[in-house]
Formats: structure tokens, sequence, C-alpha cells
């Protein structure tokens, strides 16, 4: 097991809705499993994300972050990468956790307002 410590940045876009962590599966094969095509879940005609995924599926293979929180979280050495997603399934980038894996990741929000906003993972 390895630590990596992860901190959502603080920003208005997207303030209230939490994400989530998700370290046991490949990107890749979520997608597939859940049928998402695409990062970023479609956009209804008032401007809403339109909910792709059960927010129970999330919270059950994934830990949940609040805006401007930092967690620690405990990652098996087996897992290979992990990403993060919204209440309504739009999906960050991928990083892979190998031996040059960083101890730390910040997640910042792109997109808000006029755009669907999805989390973004930086590594450092």
């Amino acid at each position: 097991m390895r630590t990596i410590q992860i901190t959502r940045k603080k920003k208005f876009a997207s303030a209230l809705m939490p994400y989530w962590i998700i370290t046991g599966i490949r990107k890749d094969d979520f997608m597939k499993q859940y049928g998402l095509e695409g990062d970023l879940c479609e956009q209804s005609d008032a401007g809403f994300p339109v909910p792709r995924i059960d927010s129970s599926v999330l919270d059950e293979i994934g830990t949940r972050i609040e805006n401007g929180k930092t967690i620690e979280l405990e990652v098996d050495d087996a897992a290979v990468s992990l990403f993060a997603s919204t209440f309504d399934g739009s999906l960050s980038n991928e990083i892979v956790l190998d031996e040059n894996a960083p101890g730390h990741i910040t997640v910042t929000t792109k997109g808000g307002f006029k755009n669907i906003s999805c989390p973004v993972l930086l590594q450092e």
C-alpha cells in the first residue's frame, strides 16, 4: 500500500458538486463497463449536465473529495492509475501510478457556467 495526498483546489465552478477519485479500475475499462463515451456528459438545452452514471456507483468504487479539501488516499500497490469523476459522470484525465508517480496530486476544475465542468488532475 502507498499513500497519495490529493488536494481539490477551491473553485467557484462546481463548488457544491463532489468529485470521486477512482483507483481500482483503468479509465478505459470503467468507461466500457458503464457504457460511457467521451470524457464529458451531455448538456441539456438549459445548460445543465445530463447525468450518465448513478452516484451510488461512484460511492461504491471511489473516494469522495469536496471543494477545497485534502484527503490522503491509501492506494493498493496493484493499482495502475487514478482518475476523477463528477456527480454526473464527467471524467478527468488519467494519471498512471508507476514508480515515478507523484505523492501529491491536485484536482482543479475546468469549465463551468457556459460549459460542462470537469475535473483535471495535476501531478506535483
